[in-house]
């Protein structure tokens, strides 16, 4: 198998981020909150202060369609594997990259991409097509509605694997912005989208934005934005939480203190934990595992080869690698030791990610968000693209955002070589939904050392 680097699907347009009013601009300002991988498990869903001057709004425990969507056809689906695939490998490789070679890197490329389509929605001219072309390889707008919203209704919630998602959208009600309805029913149909006007000239509103968000992560992002800019008119925010318990969870007793290489040479004591495993990786350069959660999940561990940077490695990593990787597990007995970590990472510019991925005009004055709202001050424009995560590891499992499916476990006793995988330095890892091989969440470790 050939790690061979893909070149980006569109050329750089535009590398600055557009500030002057002069133009009468009115930016729209897109977040993207997610919660991932927190040990501790609380009840989720705390009121929101009532004293607030903006309601927030009331989001369904799952961001999916109010009826159940049409399933795509087996052409239709695997297009939207690869389009994903692809859009979320490039947005990975381009954060990483972005960062210096001893930094954690996680993201959560599906939530981006679900907050993208639905921001695709209020698109017209060029600004539409370069999000088609980036999030669906070309796709339309519709065809990318009714794929992710059949995506999103299949996603599992049981006792050992629990999943919110939930898409919020407000908007500055002075009289300046007025809202299409074709562009709200489309974020309610297919993204269960909770539509509040509120003033965001008022400190309230942003209490308001991120008391929600506090509620969606069951407190464990408190707050996505500090204050909301004046020139701000609209706000789309995408929260996910998930908890999930390992099919087999490792021993306590196998935990023990190791050492663990960092991406800048130094060593650190981590608590490794052991156990055995049965899918092992092996491609050109790297080898890993599979480790299944209880129900419809799999983390996916990556360890490039001796000499070879994790930084490197993405670099070579597109979207058809990795889901090669992922299918082409063999079954075998694999000897692993992974360490417990927690790691927090916060991207407040991913608009520039997404701009060198060809989509420079929905940042700029040129943008062309017509079919969202109607702007007496102006046209309006994505100003800032805020991604933040958190994810720790331990023996019991994790939490993080996941999609359906369901692990097969190797039934008959394994015969052959025993692999050893030991992630006793910096390697790659995902959280990936077994029907698809896509990557829901995706991160490195290149550091766990204080």
């Amino acid at each position: 198998m050939v790690m061979g680097y893909t070149a980006p699907k569109a050329a750089i347009m535009e590398r600055g981020r557009w500030k002057g009013n002069a133009m009468g601009t009115r930016r729209i300002s897109w977040i993207t909150c997610l919660f991932v991988f927190m040990l501790a498990v609380g009840i989720v869903g705390f009121a929101v202060a009532a004293q607030s001057a903006a309601a927030a709004p009331q989001a369904t425990a799952q961001s999916v369609a109010a009826s159940a969507p049409a399933k795509p056809s087996a052409k239709q689906l695997k297009a939207f594997k690869k389009a994903s695939a692809d859009f979320s490998l490039e947005l990975f490789q381009r954060c990483v990259a972005a960062k210096g070679k001893n930094a954690n890197v996680t993201i959560a490329p599906m939530s981006v991409l679900n907050t993208m389509a639905l921001a695709a929605n209020g698109a017209g001219g060029s600004t539409a097509t370069q999000l088609r072309d980036a999030l669906g390889d070309g796709a339309s707008i519709a065809r990318i509605n009714k794929n992710l919203a059949w995506y999103n209704s299949k996603l599992t919630n049981s006792k050992k694997a629990k999943i919110r998602t939930a898409n919020a959208i407000w908007y500055h009600d002075d009289g300046s912005i007025a809202m299409k309805k074709g562009f709200l029913k489309a974020a309610k149909k297919y993204y269960a989208a909770a539509v509040t006007p509120a003033d965001f000239t008022d400190p309230a509103t942003t209490t308001d934005v991120n008391a929600w968000v506090s509620k969606q992560t069951d407190g464990m992002i408190k707050k996505i934005v500090d204050r909301l800019d004046s020139d701000t008119r609209i706000a789309i925010v995408n929260a996910l939480y998930f908890d999930a318990k390992w099919q087999e969870p490792f021993e306590k007793d196998t935990v023990r203190t190791k050492t663990f290489t960092a991406a800048n040479g130094k060593k650190h004591k981590v608590k490794m934990m052991f156990g055995t495993e049965h899918r092992y990786i092996e491609g050109e350069g790297v080898t890993g595992f599979v480790k299944p959660y209880a129900k419809g999940y799999s983390y996916v561990a990556l360890l490039p080869k001796k000499g070879t940077s994790v930084k490197k490695f993405v670099k070579g990593l597109d979207g058809d690698d990795f889901r090669a990787l992922v299918a082409g597990a063999e079954h075998a007995e694999v000897h692993v030791a992974m360490p417990k970590y927690t790691i927090t990472y916060s991207n407040d510019a991913m608009e520039q990610q997404l701009k060198d991925m060809g989509l420079s005009r929905a940042f700029g004055a040129k943008a062309n968000f017509k079919k969202m709202a109607k702007s007496s001050e102006g046209p309006l424009y994505i100003d800032t693209v805020v991604h933040k995560t958190k994810i720790q590891v331990d023996e019991n499992g994790t939490k993080a955002a996941a999609a359906t499916g369901a692990m097969v476990k190797a039934g008959a006793a394994l015969i052959g070589e025993v692999k050893k995988v030991t992630l006793n330095r910096p390697f790659v890892y995902a959280i990936v939904d077994n029907a698809t091989d896509l990557p829901v969440f995706i991160g490195t470790v290149n550091n766990i050392g204080k």
